[in-house]
């Protein structure tokens, strides 16, 4: 311990599995509950689950309670993710078919993702139709000028 007092004792932070312990009970209720905010169910999937590190179902199970807490479900994600993607009309089947197939923490990634899109290209527009306006500007004035 390089870097602490003499005297003073070292308190190391929990684990992951310490963390899952405490806060559901064990790595089983953990995808127990996940399960449920996916609205998912199978064995298979329960299985691919109970392989994955804590570290990752903890971050899965963030992103699932995030995407059951502002969307409602996985297809109220997506729904907004082919608005914002599509403001004007309704995209292909199949881009909606493809994002079905995403897993919910992709999905508001992507959400996440292409809302900062859609305000990165508002402002490109903005700054557009500013540099728009003094070019205009700067033509009335050599006009004048010249008149």
């Amino acid at each position: 311990m390089a870097n602490s007092k003499k005297g003073t004792s070292q308190v190391n932070p929990p684990t992951p599995k310490q963390r899952v312990s405490s806060a559901f009970g064990g790595k089983r209720a953990l995808v127990d509950e996940l399960m449920g905010l996916m609205g998912e169910s199978g064995d298979e999937l329960r299985s691919k689950l109970l392989q994955v590190s804590n570290t990752r179902l903890v971050k899965h199970h963030r992103a699932a309670k995030r995407m059951v807490g502002n969307f409602g479900s996985k297809d109220g994600l997506i729904e907004a993710i082919v608005a914002l993607r599509f403001p004007k009309g309704t995209p292909d089947e199949g881009f909606r078919a493809k994002l079905e197939g995403y897993s919910p923490w992709r999905l508001v990634d992507l959400h996440r993702q292409t809302k900062d899109w859609e305000v990165s290209s508002a402002k490109a527009a903005a700054a557009a139709a500013k540099a728009k306006a003094a070019k205009a500007k700067r033509r009335a004035k050599v006009r004048a000028r010249r008149k």
